[in-house]
């Protein structure tokens, strides 16, 4: 993932519920329905994605499902996936339910039905996707991608514009050939360098 990629940044964002490991002093800050200065053990809290990886890879917290990726959630995601409103469950749906399939053990059941879930569900949608970005040539698009989490959108985008530039290349349309070079160096002018 890219460290300044606001998709990223704003994937990771995600509440997590964790509980506690053990007593950890001076983080009460966390949860802010208490007052003291540390989190005992036990305490139960919804924390951003990006705190959960450092704080799991130390030992601090287990962490327990999003609720958008339980059973129930992955039941109705697997009844007929291109219809469900990804975009309501999670803007990152796709995005964010890859790194925490990364962050939970291999070995456990639930992160391999998880995983197993987001790529079927993944692949059925995908071809809904790009089957309705090229043939939307002129019709509003913002209600075509409502149900869309933000990679299906930009998966969207990406062929709604190559199917536009094919057609332009299909009909000949293309009046001219766009200059790759700049006028100076095409005239044989060369520019002085600054001292």
């Amino acid at each position: 993932m890219d460290y300044y990629d606001i998709d990223t940044i704003l994937a990771e964002d995600q509440d997590v519920p964790c509980i506690f490991a053990s007593d950890v002093i001076k983080l009460g800050h966390l949860n802010p329905l208490v007052s003291r200065k540390e989190i005992r053990k036990g305490t139960k809290i919804s924390l951003p994605f990006w705190l959960v990886k450092e704080l799991k890879s130390k030992g601090y917290i287990t962490t327990e499902t999003p609720k958008m990726f339980t059973e129930s959630y992955r039941q109705a995601l697997t009844a007929d996936s291109t219809v469900v409103n990804l975009h309501d469950w999670n803007p990152y749906f796709f995005q964010f339910g890859m790194e925490f399939t990364k962050l939970v053990s291999v070995d456990n059941e639930e992160a391999i039905q998880m995983a197993t879930s987001l790529l079927t569900a993944f692949g059925e949608r995908y071809r809904r996707v790009m089957d309705i970005s090229q043939n939307a040539m002129e019709e509003d698009t913002s209600t075509l991608t409502r149900n869309l989490d933000m990679l299906e959108r930009k998966l969207f985008e990406a062929g709604h514009v190559a199917d536009k530039e094919f057609s332009t290349w299909q009909r000949r349309n293309l009046d001219q050939i766009k200059m790759a070079v700049s006028m100076e160096v095409a005239s044989g002018k060369k520019r002085k360098r600054g001292n």
